[in-house]
């Protein structure tokens, strides 16, 4: 069986555009005028059929062969909530209101196969008709039937434009169907490690396990938010980086804050709408930085302060600072942006990646500032 074409079937109009079709293709199959006018009768009342009754649908030609005779297939889906099992009957098959009255049945003593399968989520109904010709359902046929197909849009190209349109908005309407559903499982798996993260916190027994597990559910956050901040936003693909530095800073408040340390994070953000890949990578950049703050600058101290401050723009360049008035560095400290920790690993990673600038000052509390290039 070889696929010839597809008409979309929406509105009235796209009929006329089906029974062109298959008037073409009977002729190229060379049918008999009587066997073309039922054939394309036939065609009609399907296509008449899933408009009126499946809302849309459409209808894809194909060459086949039945007994060694050339054969027009086609195959009618909708999508509608399918056709009730009474209608199916010979004295109840829906027919419509403008076509010939044939309904399925009569279509079906037309065809030379016919099959429907159906149910809530749409109709497909399978048709052949033969030809009585003696020929080949060869390559040299399947030319024939394009050729004619492509002098038939040649003569209208309106028609062909139109199509051609129908299906391109369909497929950006299928694949925006299938980004939510993604977004959505992605949003929901996120949530789901997260919450499995903290159950897991809440059960650890050692102090090096809780965390450990608090810095990923940092981490985890991170994304999360991000990913969320992206879904709601009005521009596809940007993130409002303001909300996103103060849900990350929220996020690592809840998870590090407890008995022994009430520490307080201050945000401030310009109004900046970025790249999610740019706004990602700093929120998890400010997620490290803040759990470092955390971890070693308040050593014996029961509360203290970390600042995030985020100012610039698109044109001139980002400038994150991330400071703390904790214990600062010793002179003789391991500079921390040398350390081979999880956390410094991936913030010099990212920073090299958006070719930005990092430079630490120990001196007074401890100072990180990471400068991004313009964004063009």
């Amino acid at each position: 069986m070889a696929k010839l074409t597809t008409v979309t079937l929406e509105k009235s109009a796209d009929v006329a555009r089906l029974r062109d079709v298959a008037m073409t293709l009977t002729n190229v199959l060379q049918f008999g005028a009587f066997e073309r006018t039922r054939a394309v009768t036939a065609v009609v009342e399907l296509g008449r059929n899933a408009i009126e009754h499946g809302q849309k649908g459409r209808a894809t030609f194909s060459l086949t062969e039945v007994e060694g005779k050339p054969a027009l297939g086609l195959l009618v889906t909708d999508q509608g909530r399918g056709i009730p099992k009474e209608k199916l009957q010979p004295d109840g098959a829906p027919s419509s209101s403008t076509g010939m009255g044939l309904g399925l049945r009569g279509v079906q003593r037309i065809a030379t196969r016919f099959d429907v399968e159906t149910g809530h989520e749409g109709t497909r109904i399978e048709a052949v008709f033969r030809s009585s010709a003696n020929l080949s359902a060869d390559a040299r046929l399947i030319d024939q039937a394009t050729e004619a197909l492509n002098d038939l849009s040649m003569k209208d190209p309106t028609a062909a434009l139109s199509e051609q349109n129908r299906e391109l908005s369909e497929g950006i309407t299928e694949r925006d169907l299938l980004m939510q559903e993604l977004h959505h499982r992605t949003g929901n798996n996120l949530a789901l490690i997260a919450a499995l993260i903290r159950m897991s916190k809440s059960r650890a027994q050692q102090p090096e396990t809780q965390q450990v597990l608090t810095e990923l559910e940092v981490r985890v956050g991170a994304l999360s938010k991000a990913h969320e901040l992206m879904q709601r936003g009005k521009e596809t693909g940007k993130v409002d980086l303001a909300q996103m530095a103060a849900e990350v800073a929220r996020t690592s408040e809840r998870a590090f804050s407890g008995e022994s340390l009430d520490a307080n994070i201050e945000v401030t953000c310009a109004e900046l709408m970025l790249d999610s890949k740019l706004a990602i990578d700093i929120g998890l950049i400010i997620g490290e930085l803040i759990t470092n703050a955390f971890k070693y600058a308040f050593t014996g101290r029961e509360s203290g302060t970390i600042r995030v401050d985020v100012s610039g723009d698109l044109q001139s360049g980002i400038a994150l600072v991330v400071s703390d008035n904790g214990i600062g560095l010793p002179s003789d400290a391991e500079r921390p942006e040398r350390s081979n920790s999880l956390g410094w690993r991936l913030i010099r990673t990212l920073t090299f990646q958006h070719d930005a600038t990092l430079t630490v000052d120990g001196s007074d509390g401890l100072r990180v500032c990471i400068k991004f290039p313009a964004q063009s």
